[in-house]
């Protein structure tokens, strides 16, 4: 029989924050928080990625002090817990399958739980994909009843709905990681992206785009559209956003143009790209920009260059300098050696990356891997 929580209403609540919860920014804090409001629970958890040795994992709690209880239980008493390893999909009372005393006596209930005023747990494990799991978890204070069967009934109603939300999720986390890999490699080389919609306003803009429009180096933004910096710029501009749109539009296949905006060294490089339809690009997205200064260079890592052609620390700096345009006489001054030094070192760089001349070698790391991160590497 339905109780006071479980209406056809409150089942078409929960649904509704189950799903959205993917895109909360703390993944189903509303839904744990309704839960706990149902159920008269004094936490409800859930293990959206659960803890592994050198990942803490991401698991969510609704209840005071959640902080802190998150920290701890993440940190040292996730892989203690005795009531784990449960059937996927099915929602079981802590009794089912585990002896009171055993429970009782069990080191997170003595040094957490109890601290915690938890008593009573009822809770389900899901399988996802890749043979990952997640754990939903409800509990309840001494001084209350245990959860009944219609509580359990509610939870478990929500079980298949809550397993394809959380894959849904890994899924669009995934997505989200291999676009920001993407962008930072992007940033990196100094590229900026932008994505224009089939009016050609824009929908989104990287870091870097943002910053080169800003300079006003050939090209910038005027509210939502791309403004070339000069009237003889801008009609050529025009020109190839609206025959990329074409020729998107009659299906022509993707079409690009590449502009050169602006003139010496406060010029563009800009390359328009028309975007398959039905591509699932964000916002309905028709046509990327790429931008880039033409004098702009990468700065490759000195660690990295230590670690692919076994330089010195001194010859690894030497290389780096020399990589972002200076001359071996300013690279020497900037590093405070005499010039027979700086030669002598670039010798050995020379025998080192196999090449014989410094153009070469410019071309050479710069196309290395070095160049995609500045970071110190370890190692």
């Amino acid at each position: 029989m339905p109780t006071r929580e479980d209406t056809p209403e409150s089942r078409l609540e929960l649904v509704g924050l189950v799903y959205e919860g993917v895109l909360e920014t703390v993944p189903w804090t509303a839904l744990l928080e309704r839960l706990r409001q149902l159920l008269s629970a004094n936490f409800v958890s859930l293990a959206v990625r659960s803890p592994t040795p050198g990942d803490p994992g991401l698991v969510i709690f609704a209840g005071h002090a959640r902080p802190a209880i998150a920290l701890t239980y993440e940190r040292s008493w996730y892989a203690l817990d005795p009531f784990i390893d449960l059937p996927s999909g099915q929602m079981l009372m802590l009794h089912e399958r585990l002896d009171e005393r055993r429970w009782l006596d069990s080191a997170i209930y003595r040094d957490l739980l109890r601290e915690l005023d938890i008593r009573h747990v009822m809770g389900a494990d899901l399988d996802l994909e890749e043979g990952r799991q997640s754990r939903l978890r409800v509990t309840r204070p001494p001084k209350m009843a245990p959860f009944n069967e219609a509580q359990r009934t509610l939870c478990a109603f929500l079980l298949p709905h809550l397993q394809r939300a959380l894959r849904l999720h890994a899924r669009l986390d995934r997505v989200e990681s291999e676009h920001r890999l993407q962008a930072a490699t992007l940033e990196r080389l100094g590229v900026g992206t932008l994505l224009l919609d089939a009016h050609g306003e824009l929908l989104q803009c990287s870091a870097v785009a943002a910053q080169l429009l800003a300079a006003n180096h050939g090209l910038t933004l005027k509210g939502r559209r791309l403004r070339a910096t000069n009237g003889l710029d801008e009609r050529r501009l025009e020109r190839a956003l609206q025959r990329v749109l074409a020729a998107r539009t009659e299906s022509a296949g993707p079409a690009a143009q590449a502009l050169a905006l602006g003139s010496g060294e406060h010029g563009l490089g800009v390359l328009l790209r028309g975007l398959p339809h039905g591509q699932g690009y964000a916002g309905e997205a028709a046509l990327e920009v790429i931008i880039r200064d033409p004098l702009s260079r990468p700065e490759p890592s000195e660690a990295l260059l230590r670690q692919l052609y076994q330089l010195t620390p001194a010859e690894a700096g030497l290389a780096a300098l020399l990589c972002h345009g200076q001359s071996l006489e300013q690279a020497a001054g900037a590093l405070t050696i005499s010039r027979n030094t700086a030669r002598a070192h670039l010798r050995v760089i020379f025998s080192k990356t196999g090449v014989s001349r410094q153009a070469d070698l410019v071309q050479l790391l710069l196309g290395s891997v070095a160049a995609f991160s500045p970071e110190e590497a370890g190692g």
